[in-house]
């Protein structure tokens, strides 16, 4: 297609049968073009006609208006569309998200993806890296009964590990304060990498009770850090259930399927983290087979140290793409700047 061949005009009427589209899911007709734009039906027509040559528009049925096709939705994204900022409402709602400093971040990356999948009315995936350049913030040791201690661990992200040990023999509240106070000043800043279990004992002065306490305090702590992979939240997935639900039941189920698999998930996200950008694929631009009947809208956020994590929407060709767009780089903006930190 070559650029010159649309002229404002076809401009103009593209636009308007994109967007109502959009807006109604239903074939647009030449009568309700003409009367925002005031040109008539039969110039309306003749436009249409060009533009379905152009490969813009199909008609599904001889007596249907037109729908764009994924070259439309491309056009449109690329020259029509402008510059998409999210609504106030829209901002309000993802600001509250991180507005909690005290959230963990694990039901953080959660509730992002709910609340993005809940915006955009698509299904939305958030991509949370592993690091092993994060670090310890904070250790708590919390008796429950008797010997049976719960060890607290928070990194330096905001996640939180919770592990259950027992102890061989009991230990003193006293010497559960000093071995807590003893393992923050030893391993608070230090990254999971770092952490040598041998220097740590070797710098600790306690008695059997303590020590013991405190070799059940490091297993536990290298234990969680060992459990720490990378995730991936998905909210939303009966979204595309809904909105693909005119276009046959089979297609969304073979997404759902695909969803399943991690390898899919991670294959799609993971690809934003080399390129660095927003990424918008529209249908067949799609590398992956099961999503070319769909459109998908991702980038990437940082996390520190040169670590990136990543986020997007899987939707129907027809989703908003204005919105949608704004609302995915507001989200990536407001994740990276809660979990980026330039001194860590």
């Amino acid at each position: 297609m070559v650029p010159s061949e649309v002229d404002e005009r076809k401009k103009k009427i593209l636009l308007a049968v994109v967007q109502s589209f959009i807006l109604t899911g239903k074939p647009v007709g030449s009568g309700a073009i003409s009367r925002g734009l005031n040109v008539s039906s039969a110039t309306i027509r003749n436009e249409l006609g060009m533009l379905e040559d152009l490969g813009f528009l199909r008609q599904p049925h001889t007596s249907a208006g037109r729908v764009p096709t994924d070259i439309a939705y491309r056009y449109y994204v690329d020259v029509l569309m402008g510059s998409p900022r999210p609504t106030g409402r829209d901002a309000e709602a993802i600001e509250r998200l991180f507005a909690a400093q005290t959230r963990e971040i694990e039901g953080l990356f959660q509730e992002a993806s709910v609340l993005l999948s809940t915006l955009t009315h698509a299904t939305a995936i958030v991509f949370a890296p592993y690091s092993a350049a994060d670090s310890v913030r904070h250790v708590d040791l919390l008796r429950l009964s008797g010997q049976r201690i719960m060890v607290i661990v928070i990194t330096s992200k905001g996640q939180v590990g919770r592990e259950l040990v027992s102890l061989s023999r009991p230990v003193s509240g006293d010497t559960m304060e000093r071995v807590a106070s003893f393992l923050n000043k030893t391993l608070a800043g230090t990254a999971f990498e770092r952490i040598d279990r041998e220097s740590v004992r070797e710098k600790a002065k306690f008695g059997a009770a303590g020590m013991s306490l405190l070799d059940a305090a490091l297993e536990a702590i290298c234990e969680y850090i060992g459990s720490i992979e990378e995730r991936v939240f998905i909210g939303g997935a009966a979204n595309i259930v809904r909105e693909m639900g005119n276009a046959g039941p089979e297609r969304a189920q073979v997404l759902l399927e695909a969803m399943e698999k991690q390898y899919f998930i991670l294959d799609l996200l993971k690809d934003l983290l080399s390129e660095r950008r927003l990424t918008i694929r529209i249908g067949e631009e799609n590398r992956l087979r099961e999503l070319q009947r769909y459109s998908f809208i991702g980038t990437s956020y940082p996390v520190g140290h040169g670590l990136l994590g990543s986020l997007g929407v899987v939707g129907p060709t027809s989703m908003d793409y204005a919105r949608t767009i704004g609302m995915v780089q507001y989200m990536a903006e407001n994740l990276g700047r809660r979990l980026y930190d330039p001194k860590g």
